[in-house]
């Protein structure tokens, strides 16, 4: 967690990530003649036959998760159907979302096609979002029990949904029964698990802020020089990696499957040794030990440094997030760039190619186009009117068909709006996750939980009839969230969608993105038209250029609205598809025939 800023890509060398069988295919041509999608530089780099795409041999190749924050995300004390529904509405006055909520809400993600859940930290926290939490081998008692948080990883993992919970391992709430004892105690058991930054004074090393109840949250760093808190936050990453039932036997349903890791660094830059807060005195051995006891673990790390992809941390983790790709794709489909788009994800297989992380399994980046530390999608590509709405099916087509794995952040599906306040405590968050919105109008299960904040709550975004709830887009054909939901679908059934390689391909429209995806099996051409212009009667559609020897077998998607085949024109001498699309729209045609060797 932590304040966003803009980042732009630092590197513009262009590489392509491309598949085993059609190296020679996706070599860099000198005949790309036109000025329309980015052109090959001496400096450009193939893939070459033997490396294939990396990111197709991830543990997380194949998956779409979708990131949620558990007080926004769904209620069940208010559920008029429940028989202790009054006892329980008076304990939580905010409509709190807990961990039954978050269980009666995995039929949506099901029905929305997602295979895993990552939730923001579970543990018991002062602050409404859950980060500089206290002990992590516990819950946070206001989403309920730990018997009701295993519920919902059995419930989950019935689901066929990976579970991944976040995880601040690097410190402590200073107000904790933990850091009190071991910063006042001198014979506690805890004595040296603190980072000291005053000896004299006994002033843990740390920082604390404003939270939106008008109190303070203090926080404090481990001393993990020191072999004991090591072993604590390990201790605590096995609790909920290899849960024991009543019997002591493992319970591999209830357990989750991964951590997300909050505001890594591979070394500290701050106190001596940077507090042994580095990859391999603290990190590498911390997943080794998680590895032991659970071979298939993932964890994927938040980079502390956005400006950069965090490969530095891949030693240490399966994946980091495509911070710099998030905020130049943002500006891309703004401003209708397919050129900027192409920059941006060839910046970042430049950077999957340079990681430095060489043993198996393979890393890779997790591709988000929103998250709980920047504004909504919605304001970011400037998609608040209908005239600009189809920006946001735009942004789904290329979330969704980059090559790779995707995350939705909660309420992105449905268009929900908010950017970041001035309200002087972490309120000015608030508006960047809002409660989802389940309903038209603001009712159970929605939450409330805002409402601890007056001028937020009075400022909110999301009102009632605005067209971005659940209710009013699910089975709507032609809503966002139906587009989310057939183009998961798509991914999910596509394995070059999912492992494929990626070529830019031109285009005679600048503000189409168009690219082939392709295994060994499979080649797939991908078009999203980024402009939100409705095309003059009469004007030609799009001229796509095909690599020689491809040629389109059929279409993929469901074109919506429907579109006669003939909107597809046959692949001419000179390998240019005419594709015909809407504002927004997304097109994957299969393709056929065997690339030209030359």
């Amino acid at each position: 967690m932590r304040q966003a800023r803009s980042i732009k890509p630092t590197s513009q060398t262009r590489i392509f990530g491309l598949a085993l069988a059609f190296a020679a295919c996706f070599s860099l041509s000198p005949t790309h003649a036109q000025t329309l999608q980015p052109q090959p530089t001496p400096e450009s780099t193939v893939i070459r036959p033997a490396d294939a795409a990396p990111w197709s041999k991830s543990p997380l190749a194949d998956d779409i998760l979708y990131q949620v924050m558990p007080i926004a995300w769904r209620d069940s004390d208010h559920d008029p159907a429940s028989p202790d529904a009054h006892a329980r509405a008076d304990a939580d006055p905010f409509r709190d979302g807990d961990f039954r909520g978050m269980s009666a809400a995995i039929p949506y993600l099901s029905t929305l096609g997602v295979t895993g859940i990552w939730s923001t930290p579970v543990f018991p926290s002062p602050a409404y979002h859950g980060y500089q939490h206290a002990e992590a081998d516990r819950v946070n008692p206001a989403f309920g029990t730990e018997s009701q948080f295993l519920d919902f990883n059995r419930a989950a993992h019935a689901a066929n949904l990976r579970v991944f919970i976040d995880l601040v391992a690097y410190g402590i709430n200073r107000d904790s029964d933990l850091c009190r004892d071991a910063t006042t105690n001198p014979a506690s058991p805890f004595a040296g698990f603190i980072a000291i930054k005053d000896a004299a004074k006994g002033t843990p090393f740390g920082y604390e802020y404003n939270m939106c109840t008008g109190q303070r949250v203090r926080f404090a760093f481990f001393d993990l020089r020191n072999a004991g808190p090591r072993d604590l936050v390990t201790r605590w990453s096995l609790k909920w990696l290899d849960p024991r039932d009543q019997l002591g036997n493992p319970d591999r349903a209830a357990a989750v499957d991964g951590y997300r890791l909050d505001h890594v660094w591979a070394r500290y830059p701050d106190g001596p040794d940077g507090w042994g807060y580095n990859i391999d005195t603290f990190w590498k051995p911390w997943k080794q030990a998680l590895r032991a006891a659970r071979p298939d673990v993932i964890t994927f790390a938040e980079q502390a440094k956005w400006e950069t992809y965090g490969t530095d941390l891949h030693p240490a983790h399966d994946a980091t997030f495509a911070k710099p790709f998030l905020f130049a794709a943002r500006e891309a489909i703004r401003t209708s760039s397919a050129a900027a788009l192409h920059t941006a994800v060839e910046s970042a297989i430049s950077a999957i190619l340079a990681s430095p992380a060489t043993d198996e399994p393979a890393r890779t980046f997790l591709v988000t186009l929103g998250d709980h530390d920047v504004d909504r999608l919605a304001p970011a590509v400037n998609a608040t009117t209908p005239r600009t709405a189809p920006r946001l099916k735009a942004a789904a087509g290329v979330l969704l068909t980059q090559p790779f794995p995707p995350v939705i952040y909660f309420g992105d599906e449905l268009g929900m709006l908010g950017a970041a306040g001035k309200f002087g405590s972490d309120a000015n968050d608030i508006p960047r996750r809002e409660p989802f919105k389940w309903n038209a109008v603001d009712s159970f299960p929605m939450t409330n939980y805002l409402a601890r904040h007056a001028e937020a709550s009075a400022r909110r975004y999301s009102k009632d009839h605005d067209g971005k709830s659940v209710e009013e887009q699910l089975n709507v054909k032609g809503s966002l969230l139906e587009t989310y939901r057939s183009l998961i679908k798509l991914r999910r059934e596509t394995p070059a969608l999912r492992r494929g390689g990626y070529r830019a391909l031109e285009s005679s429209d600048p503000r189409v993105w168009a690219c082939l995806r392709a295994t060994t099996d499979q080649s797939v051409l991908v078009a999203v038209r980024l402009s939100t212009a409705v095309t003059p009667p009469g004007a030609a559609p799009a001229a796509i250029t095909l690599p020689p020897g491809l040629t389109i077998d059929r279409e993929l998607t469901i074109s919506d609205p429907p579109l006669a085949l003939s909107t597809v024109t046959p692949i001419t001498a000179g390998h240019a598809a005419q594709i015909d699309l809407e504002p927004g729209q997304t097109r994957v045609f299969l393709l056929k025939g065997a690339p030209a060797t030359h």
